[in-house]
């Protein structure tokens, strides 16, 4: 398997970081609100220093990750940050401690953030496949993840369902907010008749899809079919409307993509304060990569806000960074990780699944 189209090699005094360009093809066509995908760049962070070796994933998904323009201006930046990690006289441990110091605005390059924390903290893992080490990582303990039901047209996501049910999920998340709302309610409707919530429980993804005309009636219809929460019901520029829908908590709201433009404490304590979501939904490669999401995690729980961390279409790489990242917490609800099956081609990983249950092996030794 050949994923690589091009490297960059930055070359200084001491080079321990150096990156690669990758694209990943899906399986099928990706429909969200936003459009379809077919195509997923990413770059992948590599970490060689004393014979061991630690791996990071940038990636992006245009026309929703900010600081992602071109490939020229996202590289130029990529370049720029690993100069300075490669020149800079510190260990692993102080690079580590010291992103913020060496890099102020890298803040606002989440995706990038999260490929430099993935990668030094595999180098700096005990074993092999790890970037943190905890129970899931080692295999001790599975994490219970919800399936995803793509957009697309209501014969094919009738069939999505039928597979993920079959496979033996008890929660599915639609994305919905791009057919129209009636063929949409319908297939939703037609699945609650036959698993009651007791048996399944439905969570759906408007990724900002809705108007303000007609979201009212429609968390309302939503209600009646027992669903669990909604994320992104309206656009991220209706804050004042989200804290309204948050209030009267007609279905529990989650908040995405009104977490990306938030960088700094201040903007983040802002935004939890005004809007006061049920849930907030926690991309690292968008909201600020591991440390940014820890905060996240941080303030939600100091307001009991309910959160989940969600993959957003990383590689095999990055979703096993994500999901070890998400077992350093006691997880009380259904985590929003892929399972490294969108792809034709993928990096191999520790990652199997059985039934919901996401695992975790180590790689053999010996």
């Amino acid at each position: 398997m050949v994923l690589l189209q091009f490297s960059k090699v930055v070359q200084t005094m001491d080079v321990r970081f150096t990156f690669q360009q990758h694209e990943l093809v899906f399986n099928f066509p990706a429909g969200t609100s936003r459009g379809v995908l077919s195509k997923k760049k990413l770059w992948i962070i590599t970490l060689n220093r004393l014979g061991k070796k630690g791996v990071g994933e940038c990636s992006i998904i245009e026309g929703l990750s900010p600081e992602y323009i071109n490939d020229f201006q996202y590289e130029s930046k990529l370049i720029e940050v690993i100069k300075i990690l490669n020149q800079a006289p510190l260990s692993e441990v102080e690079l580590l401690d010291s992103l913020d110091l060496l890099i102020p605005d890298l803040l606002y390059f989440p995706s990038i953030r999260f490929g430099v924390e993935c990668a030094l903290r595999s180098w700096l893992a005990p074993i092999d496949g790890m970037v943190f080490d905890n129970a899931f990582a080692r295999g001790e303990y599975s994490i219970k993840i919800n399936g995803l039901i793509w957009m697309g047209s209501p014969d094919w996501m009738q069939l999505q369902v039928e597979k993920k049910i079959n496979e033996g999920y008890s929660v599915l998340k639609f994305k919905i907010g791009a057919l129209d709302w009636k063929q949409e309610h319908d297939i939703i409707r037609q699945v609650r008749n036959r698993f009651g919530p007791e048996l399944l429980t439905i969570r759906v993804d408007a990724n900002g899809g809705f108007t303000r005309t007609k979201i009212r009636q429609i968390l309302n219809e939503l209600k009646d079919l027992g669903v669990h929460s909604i994320e992104q019901p309206v656009s991220v520029h209706e804050n004042e409307l989200l804290s309204v829908l948050c209030k009267e908590a007609v279905v529990p709201i989650a908040l995405d993509e009104s977490l990306i433009s938030c960088h700094t404490i201040a903007e983040k304590v802002a935004l939890l304060d005004r809007v006061s979501p049920q849930f907030i939904i926690l991309k690292p490669s968008l909201h600020g990569g591991i440390s940014g999401v820890q905060t996240w995690i941080e303030l939600a729980i100091e307001r009991g806000i309910g959160w989940w961390m969600t993959s957003a279409l990383e590689s095999n790489i990055g979703l096993t960074a994500i999901a070890q990242f998400a077992a350093e917490y006691p997880l009380t609800l259904p985590q929003g990780l892929g399972t490294g099956g969108l792809f034709l081609k993928n990096f191999k990983c520790g990652l199997s699944l059985n039934k919901d249950q996401l695992m975790h092996h180590l790689p053999a030794h010996g």
